[in-house]
């Protein structure tokens, strides 16, 4: 009870006599926790009733007898902490946790988890808030921790407490951890979010900011000077090798912070916010990359466009950073030295930009956002996919020629091992902005499908495909999407789905 009224604690007590628990559960509600933020129950100590990988703590008290070490273990988090008696135990990290550092997964945006632990069957091991919060987001995972930056769209007045917040919680037990404001209005559906185990880093309008994981104090800035930079607004970054990588440029268009205070179901597509409904596409471009020593701040390399670079189309992959301009360039950097591999223009190579087409004005719950990325890498191959494209588009990385392309133009990708998957959306190409429903244009769209990466020989037909603008995920066993009913895994090893949670994940990050 005194560590309750002295900490923000939740605390669970597990007594094996019932004599015991009653008088625990009487003693915990006089002093107004019990249920709240003290639970007490009734059970045997050879099983502990809770989750594994939960307890932050755990205290045995010295007449604890028959409590194994091992079931210890089990319900400790990864680093948590034992005092058993007199003595302190401390759990391993276990091998095969991966992190997920970027807002995709990597700098490749291959939304492709390689972790080795997390795998079917999925069981629901926490709820935590909050349970809805304002669009855009981005999420990054380092170290048992996940970071969330949230955006400046809140469409309910629940919503409205998380706008412009930047919050650390525990990956293991969804504990808030710390929270902090970020500038207003700021576009947070983009790379600017890195975490890693000791370390966050957040680009904003005026520098990125070095931040402690664990307290979410600001240890350092990295500002180069905006002569050099072409300006202040961090517009996209990676990490890679201990070099950070950013695109930098002038300020952007901001939107007000938006309140809609909604009381109508759901959420509105119609309007979302003044620099989404516009027709040209603001957010994201930039003329300068730079390569930073993020210890020293010192710049390695610098790299200028003459028209600006879309960030929504720039990744890097095995020591190369792939850049695009749709219509003007599309460029493979060395990342070591800045310098060019090879660059393509509509001047040296018009079959590519013939292929890529143009530039899609497209947004809806059917396509997505239309500040998703739509170039993904791997070392051998650039795909270029989503709401901005007509079509599925693969171009070989190490020259820049078009190897395959797919004529469907609703795909999101997640690539693995075994091949290149692509879910399907709800209708075919031509969805009109707003998200405004046309009859004419709508069709049964194309099956899932699963290629093969270099060639695009379809591997298998897929039975389900993606409901709304969820994106996808993958898993050591699953691929991962919002489907009629809620949360949906497609287990690899068979091609067949089952749904794993009612619940759905949010737009930009997925399930």
């Amino acid at each position: 009870i005194q560590l309750a009224r002295d900490s923000e604690l939740l605390i669970y007590v597990q007594l094996p006599r019932a004599e015991d628990v009653a008088t625990a559960r009487r003693a915990a509600a006089e002093a107004g926790f019990y249920g709240t933020r003290i639970y007490v129950e009734q059970g045997d100590l050879a099983r502990l009733y809770l989750a594994d990988n939960l307890a932050d703590a755990l205290i045995a008290t010295p007449d604890s007898a028959g409590l194994p070490e091992a079931e210890v273990l089990r319900v400790l988090r990864p680093q948590g902490k034992a005092i058993l008696g007199g003595r302190e135990l401390v759990k391993p990290i276990p091998e095969g946790v991966d992190d997920w550092s970027h807002p995709y997964h990597g700098p490749d945006n291959n939304p492709q988890s390689q972790d080795r632990l997390a795998r079917g069957p999925y069981l629901t091991q926490f709820l935590a808030d909050p349970r809805y919060a304002p669009l855009p987001q981005v999420a990054v995972a380092a170290g048992g921790r996940v970071f969330k930056a949230f955006g400046h769209i809140a469409f309910k007045t629940r919503e409205e407490p998380w706008l412009d917040t930047l919050a650390a919680f525990s990956g293991y037990n969804g504990t808030l951890l710390w929270r902090r404001e970020i500038p207003a209005a700021l576009m947070v559906h983009r790379n600017t979010l890195i975490a890693t185990p000791t370390t966050v880093y957040f680009g904003d309008d005026q520098s990125c900011k070095v931040i402690d994981a664990a307290t979410g104090q600001t240890r350092d800035e990295i500002a180069p000077p905006a002569d050099v930079a072409g300006g202040t607004f961090w517009k996209w970054m990676a990490l890679e090798d201990g070099v950070l990588y950013a695109l930098i440029g002038e300020q952007e268009q901001r939107d007000p912070v938006i309140r809609m205070r909604s009381t109508n179901h759901g959420w509105p597509w119609n309007p979302l916010s003044p620099g989404y409904n516009q027709a040209e596409h603001t957010w994201g471009f930039g003329r300068t990359l730079l390569a930073i020593d993020p210890q020293t701040k010192k710049i390695l390399w610098r790299h200028q466009e003459p028209e600006p670079i879309d960030s929504r189309a720039l990744c890097l992959s095995h020591g190369r950073i792939y850049a695009f301009r749709m219509g003007a360039f599309l460029t493979c950097l060395d990342a070591k030295t800045g310098q060019a591999a090879w660059r393509k223009t509509p001047q040296n190579d018009a079959p590519l930009f013939e292929s890529l087409g143009g530039y899609l004005n497209r947004q809806d719950w059917r396509t997505n956002w239309r500040t998703t990325a739509y170039l993904k890498c791997s070392d051998k191959v650039l795909y270029f996919a989503g709401p901005q494209v007509a079509k599925l588009v693969a171009v070989a990385a190490a020259d820049g020629r078009v190897l395959w392309e797919q004529p469907y133009s609703n795909y999101q990708l997640v690539l693995r091992d075994d091949g290149l998957y692509a879910l399907s959306g709800q209708v075919g190409a031509e969805v009109g902005m707003g998200g405004q429903f046309r009859p004419e244009l709508s069709r049964v769209p194309e099956p899932s499908r699963k290629f093969d990466p270099l060639t695009g020989q379809v591997l298998a037909e897929l039975n389900l495909g993606r409901r709304a603008c969820t994106r996808p995920t993958g898993a050591i066993d699953a691929v991962f999407c919002r489907a009629s009913g809620g949360s949906t895994r497609l287990d690899v090893s068979s091609n067949q789905w089952g749904l794993i949670s009612p619940m759905r994940a949010q737009c930009q990050d997925g399930v």
